[in-house]
């Protein structure tokens, strides 16, 4: 040892080596990530008249229907209602003016989806897979309505397609 400096020492680099480098970059990513993921769960979408896509996989569920939708099974009609389970859940924001829409909703994985009368027998082929759907939100309200939150279907396109 000379003068305290310890000459079987390594010498130091002021370089960093690749695997800091790499250690760095997968830190970056995972806080874009984690950025992107909060970013999604921190927008909140509008009630009606704004328009909001939705992507998701459309099921059909059996529900009873008019007139007392589930107190009298054996008089009430059996309705075929279409549903979009969302991968990850949305929330609305209330509409102050609105008497209906007044209340934000959080946590909704499921909306039932109304289609237009266009569209409404042509929904099946959509069934059991991933769409995407543009169009109404408003609050569940009335027997017709199954989920909190319901949409009115403007338009719908197979995930991947251009809308």
């Amino acid at each position: 040892m000379l003068g305290g400096l310890d000459s079987s020492a390594p010498p130091q680099n002021d370089n960093p080596t690749k695997s800091s480098i790499v250690l760095a970059r997968i830190f970056t990513i995972t806080l874009l990530l984690a950025n992107a993921v909060n970013a999604q769960q921190d927008d909140w979408l509008s009630y009606y008249p704004s328009v909001s896509r939705l992507q998701g996989k459309l099921t059909k569920v059996s529900k009873y229907g008019k007139p007392s939708y589930g107190d009298n099974p054996d008089k009430d009609e059996k309705v075929e209602v279409a549903i979009l389970i969302l991968p990850t859940p949305i929330r609305i924001r209330a509409r102050s003016t609105s008497s209906v829409n007044n209340e934000s909703v959080t946590n909704v994985s499921f909306v039932q989806l109304i289609f237009p009368s266009e569209v409404d027998g042509n929904y099946s082929k959509y069934l059991d897979k991933d769409i995407v759907v543009a169009g109404t939100l408003v609050r569940g309200r009335t027997g017709e309505h199954f989920t909190d939150v319901v949409m009115t279907v403007k338009a719908v396109n197979p995930t991947g397609k251009p809308m």
